[in-house]
């Protein structure tokens, strides 16, 4: 299974996915900037510039509302094996969250760039559980051996679905 992803315009991605009504795409916004995802057991996506990712763990379907956050993670190329094995490890003592709707593990196809994508059911969910004792438990984050470039350190971006009509 892979996941595609891109960014753009809210106008311009609709015009994009329109041409596509077969797909389920997924609309959310931070800032300025709108990105727009789906799922699809075809290996070649529909975005022209994107990523595309192996999804290596799953839990429960993308819901057309809620609050996104995802971890972007660079691992150094001999630390893949166990940071996968401890993540996925780690995955279900995640899914436990309160809040949580879905859960991603992402690794982008042409890199060793990871993704965790965490859909919540509000900012307030992500909030508690990033200030809880659980988060410092469940923190993928602290699995990776970075690599020694500053450049190339983790970040967490955040989004909010977007409804249909916006």
């Amino acid at each position: 299974m892979f996941m595609f992803m891109t960014t753009g315009t809210v106008h311009f991605l609709k015009k994009l996915t329109a041409a596509h009504p077969n797909i389920n795409f997924y609309f959310m916004k931070s800032g300025a900037s709108t990105l727009v995802l789906y799922e699809s057991n075809k290996k070649k996506g529909v975005f022209v510039s994107g990523q595309t990712f192996h999804l290596l763990h799953s839990h429960e379907s993308i819901n057309k509302k809620g609050f996104v956050t995802m971890d972007f993670i660079p691992v150094m190329e001999d630390a893949i094996p166990v940071f996968e094995e401890r993540t996925i490890t780690m995955l279900p003592k995640l899914e436990k969250s309160k809040g949580l709707i879905a859960l991603r593990f992402l690794k982008q196809l042409k890199s060793n760039q990871y993704v965790v994508l965490y859909q919540w059911q509000s900012e307030r969910h992500y909030v508690d559980w990033k200030n809880s004792p659980d988060h410092d438990k469940t923190n993928i984050l602290q699995l990776a051996r970075l690599p020694a470039y500053f450049a190339e350190r983790p970040f967490t971006q955040t989004y909010t679905m977007l409804k249909e009509d916006e």
